[in-house]
């Protein structure tokens, strides 16, 4: 049952104040595990992401961690923290055993917003969504250095688990997108399911990789970034789909017609081209356009260096 606005707008104050309290200088670790743990905000998940077996790139959104997202008061206490947090994040990031199996995690004892949902995280050792949208939350381009060495890794573990089948496919978790035109085999071997299913999100986690990668750097507006075939492609997209609903003359503030009022039209800041929220744009992937991510990522730390 949902608190009256008015309860809500007390408690809400109230609960943000004694975070921001608990979260004092020092404990970015301790935070960043907390809030992956117990993200706070839950809700059901009523549609299974899907995707092709060749895994295209969904510029520029990430895959999201079942139904759960930071909270108010988790979002609030993160930017109150940030300097701690983002330190806790680089470290966190060297620190990713790609072998080791995530922990089931407990039920969130206090969820601040639920509904329907699980109200769990998830181990905040492993690599998983939750980091990487606090990345993305806190705007974290000190973290380009880990993110490419972890990337790197990554890449490296799922070519050894195609070229060899005995090699585990690099453990991630959180990561629920299913392999479209995949029909289920009774008759498959559960250990073979595992290890194909664990291989397939380990891929889709290396293309959010990419994708925060890249967000981050287009957030900036960094020009050798913005030259990159993957950016292009994504405003190409987001062009074409501009006009197939009819929006390409959208501007701030003009009212929609009714059949189009169910949108949440902004202007890409980029492009500038109308976009709706919830669009992702899919883009064939390629090692071509991951290496050239890299090198404006690259780019971008040599330059802060200098």
């Amino acid at each position: 049952m949902k608190c009256p606005a008015f309860v809500t707008a007390i408690v809400l104050p109230l609960a943000l104040a004694s975070a921001l309290r608990a979260a004092e200088p020092g404990v970015g670790t301790a935070l960043l595990d907390r809030v992956i743990q117990f993200p706070g905000s839950y809700a059901q998940v009523c549609d299974v992401m899907t995707s092709t077996s060749d895994l295209p790139y969904r510029a520029y959104q990430l895959s999201g961690f079942a139904g759960a997202s930071f909270s108010k008061v988790n979002l609030a206490t993160m930017q109150a923290n940030r300097a701690e947090m983002v330190k806790a994040i680089r470290a966190r990031l060297l620190e990713i055993d790609l072998v080791r199996k995530a922990e089931e995690t407990k039920k969130d004892p206090a969820p601040e917003e639920s509904y329907d949902g699980d109200d769990v995280g998830c181990d905040p050792k492993v690599l998983n969504p939750l980091l990487l949208d606090a990345i993305l939350t806190l705007q974290a381009t000190e973290a380009l250095p880990e993110l490419l060495a972890l990337e790197a890794k990554l890449v490296a573990g799922i070519a050894k688990a195609k070229n060899d089948a005995k090699a585990a496919p690099p453990m991630v978790a959180g990561w629920w997108v299913g392999e479209e035109g995949r029909e289920y085999d009774e008759n498959e071997p559960e250990a073979k399911r595992d290890r194909r299913v664990q291989l397939f999100q380990s891929r889709v986690a290396q293309r959010d990789l990419v994708i925060l990668i890249g967000k981050l750097l287009r957030e900036k507006k960094y020009e050798p970034y913005l030259a990159t075939a993957l950016e292009k492609a994504y405003v190409k997209g987001i062009r074409k789909e501009a006009q197939a609903l009819g929006i390409a003359d959208y501007k701030p503030g003009k009212p929609l017609p009714k059949d189009k009022e169910h949108l949440e039209l902004t202007l890409d800041p980029v492009s500038k081209v109308p976009v709706d929220a919830y669009t992702s744009i899919a883009i064939p992937y390629s090692r071509e356009s991951r290496d050239e991510v890299r090198a404006a990522a690259e780019k971008w730390i040599k330059e802060k260096k200098g």
